[in-house]
C-alpha cells in the first residue's frame, strides 16, 4: 500500500519529478541537487534580514536585528530561544538571548531583537582605535527551530539549525548637549502697547517686564498676581544648541524639536531656525518665544536671577554620512544648570 504523504511534499516530488522527465538531456541533471531540492521544500526557515541602528542617545547607542521565522506547516512551531554573540572590531564584546515565540501554523513571525551598547562600555575599544570613525559590530549565532513530532519525518530531523552572521558599521559616537549665548530680548513699547490694547494694561506689563529683566535681579512674582493674564504678549527669545561628538565620528543632524523647561516648570518649545553641521559639532540657531501672561512664580524667579536647573529634551535625525548609516533617531534628555547675562 502507498504510504501516506504531505501534500506539500508531494507536490515538491512531482514538480522535481516533471523537471527530470520533461528535460531532453537526461544525462546532464544533477540528481544530487534534485535530491537536496526536494529536501529544501516546504520546511520552516530562519532570516536574518538586517541589523539597522535604531536609536542614538546621550548614553548609548541602540541596534535593531531584524529576523524572522517561516513556518509552512499547518500546525505551530514550539516556542524557541534566539543567542546571539556580539563582536566589535573582532573582539567578544557581550551576549543577548530572547525567546522566538510560537509561530502560528502558516505564517510568518518577524523577530526583533533590541542590542544596547552604553558608551561607557564602548569607551575602552574606542582607546584601542583611536581615530577610528566608525565601530565594526558583527552579529551571529544559530537558531535551533523545534520541528513537531508530526513532521519530523518529513523534515528529516528533530530539529532544524540555521546559523546567522552580519556586520553593521555603527559611527564612533560619544555625543553631548549643551545651551550657550542665551538672552531674553524686551519687547519695544509699542509691541507692548499694541498688545494690550490699553494704557493701564501696558504699563502693567512694562513694569512687570522691567523688573523681570532688569539688573536689580528682582523676582517680579507671577504674571497672574501681576493683572496680566488677559495679556497676549510673547517674549522673544535667542539662543544656540550645540551638539558634540566627543569621539571622531562626525554627524549632521536635522529635524531637530526640543523642550526646555526651568526649575521643573515647562518654559520654551520649538525648533532651530538654522543648523551648521560643523563636523564632530553641530551649532543649532533658536528663536522661540514665550506668553508673558502664563509666567508663572517658579519661571519668574529663574529668569530674573539669570539662572536656573534646567532639563532639555526632544528628538532629531542625524547621519554619520561617511559611514553611509541614513537617518538615524537620535534623543536627548539633558539636565543640570545654566545661567546667561
Amino acid at each position: 500500500m502507498i504510504q501516506k504523504t504531505s501534500l506539500h511534499a508531494y507536490i515538491g516530488i512531482t514538480l522535481a519529478a516533471n523537471l527530470l522527465f520533461g528535460c531532453a538531456q537526461l544525462q546532464k541533471v544533477d540528481l544530487k541537487k534534485v535530491k537536496e531540492k526536494i529536501e529544501d521544500l516546504d520546511k520552516p526557515s530562519f532570516v536574518l534580514e538586517k541589523v539597522s541602528i535604531a536609536e542614538i542617545n546621550l548614553s548609548e547607542i541602540k541596534l535593531r536585528v531584524d529576523s524572522k521565522v517561516k513556518n509552512p506547516y499547518p500546525i505551530a512551531l514550539p516556542a524557541t530561544n534566539l543567542e546571539i554573540n556580539i563582536l566589535i572590531e573582532g573582539q567578544q564584546f557581550t551576549k543577548a538571548k530572547t525567546k522566538i515565540p510560537t509561530v502560528g501554523g502558516n505564517s510568518n513571525k518577524p523577530v526583533p531583537v533590541d542590542l544596547t551598547f552604553a558608551y561607557n562600555d564602548l569607551a575602552e575599544l574606542y582607546k584601542k582605535v583611536p581615530g577610528k570613525i566608525d565601530l565594526v559590530v558583527k552579529v551571529q549565532g544559530v537558531v535551533s527551530l523545534p520541528i513537531p513530532e508530526k513532521y519530523r519525518s518529513i523534515a528529516g530531523a528533530a530539529s532544524l539549525d540555521f546559523p546567522f552572521e552580519e556586520e553593521r558599521k555603527i559611527p564612533a559616537v560619544l555625543p553631548d548637549i549643551e545651551i550657550r549665548n542665551f538672552k531674553i530680548i524686551k519687547p519695544d513699547p509699542s509691541t507692548i502697547l499694541s498688545s494690550a490694547g490699553t494704557e493701564d494694561l501696558a504699563k502693567k506689563a512694562t513694569t512687570f517686564l522691567d523688573t523681570l529683566l532688569g539688573p536689580q535681579k528682582k523676582s517680579p512674582g507671577s504674571a497672574v498676581a501681576a493683572g496680566l493674564s488677559s495679556l497676549d504678549l510673547k517674549v522673544d527669545t535667542e539662543f544656540q544648541i550645540v551638539l558634540k561628538n566627543r569621539a571622531t565620528s562626525r554627524l549632521q543632524f536635522s529635524e531637530f524639536e526640543f523642550e526646555l523647561t526651568l526649575e521643573k516648570e515647562k518654559f520654551l518649545t520649538g525648533q532651530p531656525v538654522r543648523i551648521e553641521n560643523q563636523g564632530q559639532e553641530s551649532i543649532l540657531s533658536v528663536r522661540t518665544s514665550f506668553p508673558l501672561g502664563t509666567v508663572t512664580q517658579g519661571i519668574a524667579n529663574a529668569v530674573s536671577k539669570r539662572s536656573a536647573a534646567f532639563r532639555l529634551n526632544g528628538k532629531a535625525t542625524t547621519e554619520a554620512p561617511e559611514i553611509g548609516t541614513g537617518p538615524v533617531l537620535f534623543k536627548f534628555d539633558k539636565s543640570g544648570s545654566f545661567s546667561w547675562n
